[in-house]
């Protein structure tokens, strides 16, 4: 069985020494749904960009502040528990 390869992405914000964690591409866009349009494309501007369709091979670093914007902080399956050190 192939090893899966995940792409990383990531906040403004993990360039200034910011505290964040990595989470489920997956997640990431389902939350971003769950904004009003406006929002969303506010937080969106904030994180390195990839294609909706590649989610599920993405996983998504962000610092406390955006992740609770999106309130990915209310959802503990969106944390990817393994990880190596960024």
């Amino acid at each position: 069985m192939p090893k899966q390869m995940f792409r990383e992405r990531e906040c403004i914000h993990r360039d200034d020494g910011a505290e964040g964690e990595f989470y489920n591409g997956v997640f990431y866009i389902r939350a971003l749904q769950r904004l009003r349009a406006d929002q969303a494309v506010q937080v969106a501007g904030k994180i390195s960009s990839f294609f909706w369709s590649d989610a599920p091979q993405i996983l998504v670093w962000l610092c406390h502040e955006c992740a609770a914007e999106l309130h990915l902080s209310d959802t503990p399956r969106a944390v990817t528990a393994s990880r190596r050190p960024a």
